[in-house]
């Protein structure tokens, strides 16, 4: 009785190697390796002002942009006189943009009110490469009558564009 159950434990010994060996056999081991990276670059900037429109005797100064900012200084002689700057924006990288908002807020508090400035607005949509301008123009009142006290105003803009959908 001990030989046969020896003999059963042998039995089933070889059995299980069998199963193992079998089973390595049928299987297999697969594996998966990924990288990302990240391509797109968001690139939106100020790439030129211009001046066009200047009024006889005006002077328009030397207009000045870096990648975010854009300045001009004008100098107006007399009532109705004007003068206009071109502004450039661009989109230098790979993700489309869309204007989210574009606010000019001229100093009306403090400024002078014979100065006004009109704007228009750049592109509501700037897809990668493109570029769009708006303009600012300066405006002596042409119904002043005086010189007046305050001769200096300013205007602040702010264009935001953001990441297209």
């Amino acid at each position: 009785m001990k030989e046969s159950r020896n003999v059963i434990m042998i039995v089933i010994l070889i059995v299980i190697v069998a199963m193992a060996v079998a089973y390595a056999t049928f299987a297999t081991q697969l594996r998966i390796d990924g990288q990302s990276e990240i391509v797109g670059e968001w690139n939106v900037k100020i790439t030129g002002i211009n001046v066009e429109n200047v009024s006889t005797g005006c002077d328009a100064g030397t207009p000045e942009y870096s990648n975010t900012n854009a300045t001009f200084s004008a100098k107006l002689l007399k009532p109705g006189d004007t003068i206009t700057y071109v502004i450039t924006i661009q989109n230098a990288g790979t993700i489309n943009a869309t204007l989210d908002s574009a606010t000019f807020t001229p100093d009306d508090k403090d400024g002078s009110p014979a100065i006004s400035y009109e704007t228009t607005s750049p592109a509501t949509s700037l897809l990668a490469g493109e570029q769009t301008t708006f303009k600012v123009k300066v405006t002596y009142d042409a119904e002043t009558t005086e010189i007046p006290s305050v001769k200096t105003k300013t205007i602040t803009g702010i264009i935001k564009y953001v990441q297209c959908d």
